[in-house]
């Protein structure tokens, strides 16, 4: 089974900033998708897990409504998400920060980045679903 992830703030939610994100909708549905199909998803975001800092709220409320198991959400506390994808041997991660997804593919040799846009969902969802 392929073990996949996606990026929390402007790619499964709205910016971190508060801007909207046009197309989280399609995230979120391809997301669902792929659960039901039986893949591991995590979702990986710098956010602090602290709770008195309550940034982790969202995601954790996120999560369960897209039926993610708890232990699938990483906080890696302002640090790049490629070194716990590389823990997690991560096949293919969704992101929308071109800097995350420069080191993912410069640091890691398995995990696929694919760069957040309309053909970026469809095309992610294909890499995923290949066998």
């Amino acid at each position: 089974m392929k073990k996949i992830s996606v990026e929390f703030d402007g790619t499964l939610s709205r910016f971190f900033n508060g801007l909207s994100n046009p197309i989280e909708q399609d995230v979120q549905n391809m997301v669902k998708r792929l659960i039901d199909e039986g893949y591991d998803v995590h979702i990986i975001t710098r956010r602090y897990e602290n709770q008195m800092l309550s940034e982790n709220r969202p995601v954790l409320l996120m999560a369960e409504h897209l039926g993610i198991d708890p232990e699938n959400i990483h906080f890696t506390n302002r640090n790049w998400k490629w070194e716990i994808m590389n823990e997690l041997n991560i096949d293919c991660h969704l992101d929308n920060d071109e800097t995350d997804l420069y080191y993912i593919k410069n640091k890691l040799t398995k995990t696929i980045g694919v760069s957040l846009s309309k053909e970026g969902v469809h095309k992610f969802y294909e890499i995923v679903t290949k066998s």
